[in-house]
């Protein structure tokens, strides 16, 4: 019996990669928020979507760096693809939030389908197509449908490729 009670008050080994794992959420947390500031740098085209994907995949990667040095933990490929999805949904979180205030900013100026259709009309689309979307987007049921859909989308976008970048810093910290 005193054996078995020897054997159980040993150290439990690292904390597991969740959101109950303190050090991985601030780890987390900190990367989100470099990487929000980072994404709102308005940088268009081509170039703006490669430098956000970037800054995206180097997400994960930080995180799990800043995990790293904090906990001297080494993490294996899944928890390096936790950690980047951890970070993913914390970004997401903060890109929500400010997506509602600009969604309640907007409804001063008429709404957010106001906004779409005039950023619509600015898009040099042909007036056919902008006239056949102004029609769907008319439907709060098609609405409202394009907006939760829109934001798996972003959800999927954001947190990809984190975990794909949180993967590839666990694998690249295994070889040192």
């Amino acid at each position: 019996m005193r054996a078995l009670a020897a054997v159980s008050d040993g150290p439990a080994g690292p904390a597991p990669i969740s959101f109950h794992n303190a050090n991985a959420v601030r780890a987390g947390f900190f990367t989100a928020i470099i990487i929000w500031v980072l994404m709102v740098i308005p940088i268009g085209g081509v170039p703006g979507m490669l430098l956000k994907l970037f800054v995206l995949l180097g997400g994960g990667f930080a995180a799990v760096i800043f995990y790293t040095k904090r906990t001297g933990q080494q993490l294996t490929v899944a928890a390096g693809a936790r950690l980047g999805w951890i970070t993913g949904v914390l970004f997401y979180v903060i890109w929500i939030l400010f997506f509602t205030v600009t969604i309640l900013v907007l409804q001063d100026q008429g709404g957010l389908m106001e906004a779409y259709k005039k950023q619509l009309h600015d898009s040099n689309a042909p007036a056919e197509t902008v006239q056949q979307i102004t029609e769907i987007m008319q439907s709060p049921e098609v609405f409202g449908a394009m907006m939760i859909l829109m934001l798996a989308m972003v959800f999927v976008a954001f947190t990809l490729p984190m975990i794909l970048g949180g993967a590839a810093a666990a694998k690249a910290l295994e070889r040192e």
